[in-house]
């Protein structure tokens, strides 16, 4: 608290820990400090979208607060892919919390990881499941399995690039489905749409 009222006339704060709201006793008073002190800024944070539609009253609470934004990993849109990546969300749950989100009006920032085995059918899907659900901001990464990493011991036998200067989340460090050139295109011309948007001025 007494970090955010330093910061003066800054204003946005973003919360880095993860788990912010994860003791929800300790988020609800953090909200209510924040509420009661005056301090007007944006927040972003991080959240679970479980942890939306268990408390949504926590976000009302913290939308008072400043909270303008939050980041939710949804990192896939089927239940089949959350289960491949040991999520233990479900798209339905994944939904609802983009709804409660909604109507609070706060932003939703949506980060999904693109599979090396995508095909253009499931590039075409991301792109119809960001829009059909409004995604405030859709940040798309390569699936990039680092080093010391559990996913990385599972994927290892399939890894062709062990350069860690392409370990951007940007890269394909594991063969592609589709031919390298097309996935690259497709990945891109994805990016650019969802980021378009976005004012450079």
């Amino acid at each position: 608290m007494r970090d955010m009222q330093l910061l003066g006339e800054v204003p946005v704060v973003r919360l880095v820990d993860a788990n912010t709201f994860g003791d929800l006793e300790n988020a609800l008073s953090l909200g209510r400090c924040i509420i009661e002190s005056g301090v007007k800024k944006a927040i972003v944070a991080d959240v679970r979208a479980e942890t939306v539609t268990r408390h949504p009253d926590l976000f009302t609470l913290w939308k008072q607060a400043g909270l303008a934004s939050v980041v939710i990993g949804f990192e896939e849109i089927s239940d089949a892919g959350l289960t491949r990546l040991n999520k233990r969300s479900s798209v339905a749950v994944n939904i609802e919390a983009m709804g409660i989100l909604k109507d609070l009006g706060i932003r939703v920032i949506g980060d999904f990881i693109v599979d090396p085995e995508y095909t253009e059918a499931d590039f075409d899907a991301l792109e119809r499941f960001v829009a059909a659900h409004a995604i405030d901001l859709p940040l798309p990464s390569i699936l990039t399995p680092l080093p010391g990493t559990p996913l990385h011991r599972e994927m290892r036998h399939k890894i062709t690039i062990q350069d860690l200067d392409y370990y951007t989340f940007t890269n394909a460090v594991c063969p592609t489905r589709m031919e390298p050139k097309l996935f690259y295109q497709a990945y891109a011309g994805m990016l650019k749409r969802f980021l378009k948007h976005i004012s450079h001025g």
